[in-house]
């Protein structure tokens, strides 16, 4: 089944377009495998600790746990 991006996901690719950068430049600045970061911005996990550090790099509204996740439909 196809998944669909959570807002909070969209708005993270969005931002690191903006900010000319890809999951490997993303991954190395916060020191976390490109797998793991991948995981994280594409809704596949869910790590409340992750989720915070990146929002914060983008100055993005810390969403409500697990609301990250995507959803399949």
């Amino acid at each position: 089944m196809k998944k669909y991006l959570s807002p909070w996901s969209k708005d993270v690719k969005k931002a690191m377009i903006d900010a000319d950068m890809d999951t490997n430049d993303l991954a190395a600045k916060m020191c976390w495998s490109r797998q793991h970061t991948s995981s994280i911005v594409n809704g596949r996990t869910y790590h409340r600790e992750s989720v915070s550090k990146i929002s914060q790099l983008f100055n993005l509204e810390i969403p409500p746990e697990k609301a990250t996740l995507a959803k399949e439909k």
